[in-house]
């Protein structure tokens, strides 16, 4: 889902951190969390955007002994989130700066709609993170806002000249050296061991260390099976892969487009993938079930493309938008900073940090551009769905 850049939505997430702290206790504690300037942020207002983190980092299918750390963190994340967007909200108000429901409309039309494939991908998205579209409507516009808040409180610090984005490719021309590419589709049968713990566990929870290995290894026997028939069935009719993957494929971002991983350049999927693909002449299906980490795939390669030096004119889109993005990162950081030292937060004690604050670098800044421009060619979702993206 690259071309309606769905990290669109991950950089929301990243920017839910940059006020830092802990958020404490659970979900309890009366009908208000906090106060930011006298405004009330709402415990309805909480357990929403708590519920959101939850369905975003996929919390059902974290180990349990994972699940309480992370849990913590999404707190935190929840907390920090609704201090800063009541903080931004508020100056935004002041300063006239809006989004419409015709922007709103008018973005996804844009990005979304006007192709077919990517109108199929996104319900898809929406399916998997368990959302409702007008959920999704409700963070494209807080992010829109964000952009616009940043756009115009930022000014000339959040701009990016053709002449930085020149002399960044100059003094990093290495770091766009393009690796090996690989344009396949696959069709997925999850099979991640972590999960598939989890799933017997919950359905006895005194099982033994033994019991529950040779339940996964059954487990994964018949799972196996299943991927074997499916095998079968494509090496025996090639031409319906796209119509079988689309009716099986247990990776849901790519079944909708028949399986097709789009441009993967080597080292961004999982090994064992990536060695069979590379072993496979372009137009033909691997001869076999290949076994990774996340279950037990079935690859046709489509295309390849060699290593190759990419040209400035090919990366200084790429450039730019990290650049912007970067450049935004560090003006809300600072202006957040600022904001939250000037401001009155009262936080009720159930919700109060129970760890010192930690760096806003922890939460996800985004990536130098260099580091984000090197795989322009690749479709942003490829990496994870050749390695399993759910």
């Amino acid at each position: 889902m690259d071309k309606m850049k769905i990290s669109l939505l991950a950089g929301m997430l990243a920017v839910t951190v940059m006020v830092s702290g802990c958020a404490n206790g659970g979900l309890a504690g009366g009908q208000k969390v906090a106060t930011v300037n006298g405004a009330v942020i709402s415990k309805a207002e909480y357990d929403k955007t708590y519920n959101e983190f939850q369905k975003s980092f996929h919390l059902e299918n974290v180990p349990a002994e994972q699940k309480g750390m992370l849990d913590d963190y999404l707190k935190q994340m929840t907390l920090n989130k609704l201090i800063l967007q009541t903080l931004i909200t508020t100056e935004a108000t002041k300063a006239g700066i809006k989004v419409s429901d015709e922007e709103v409309k008018q973005y996804k039309q844009d990005k979304i709609f006007n192709d077919p494939a990517l109108k199929e991908q996104f319900k898809a998205f929406l399916s998997q993170n368990k959302m409702q579209e007008s959920d999704f409507d409700a963070m494209l516009r807080e992010n829109l806002l964000l952009n616009k808040f940043m756009e115009a409180k930022g000014g000339q610090q959040v701009q990016v000249t053709d002449a930085e984005v020149k002399n960044f490719y100059d003094k990093n021309v290495e770091q766009f050296k393009m690796p090996e590419s690989i344009h396949a589709e696959h069709i997925l049968v999850k099979a991640i061991e972590p999960q598939l713990k989890q799933e017997l566990r919950k359905a006895n929870e005194k099982i033994s260390d033994a019991d529950l290995q040779k339940g996964v290894e059954a487990k994964k026997q018949a799972l196996k099976a299943k991927a074997d028939k499916l095998y079968e069935e494509v090496k025996a009719s090639p031409a319906k892969f796209e119509e079988i993957a689309k009716k099986n494929s247990e990776d849901t971002m790519s079944a909708v487009k028949g399986g097709d991983l789009g441009f993967m350049p080597e080292g961004t999927v999982d090994p064992s993938f990536w060695a069979a693909a590379d072993k496979t002449e372009k137009g033909q299906l691997y001869p076999g079930v290949v076994t990774s980490q996340f279950g037990y795939h079935i690859i046709k390669v489509l295309d390849r493309k060699s290593a190759h030096q990419q040209t400035f004119d090919e990366a200084k889109a790429a450039i730019r938008e990290q650049m912007s993005q970067q450049k935004k990162q560090a003006f809300l950081q600072q202006w957040a900073q600022q904001q939250k030292a000037a401001a009155k937060i009262d936080v009720e004690k159930a919700y109060q940090p129970k760890e010192p604050e930690m760096g806003a670098q922890q939460g996800g800044m985004a990536p130098a551009p260099g580091q984000a421009a090197q795989p322009v060619e690749q479709s942003a979702d490829a990496g994870k769905s050749a390695a399993g993206h759910q």
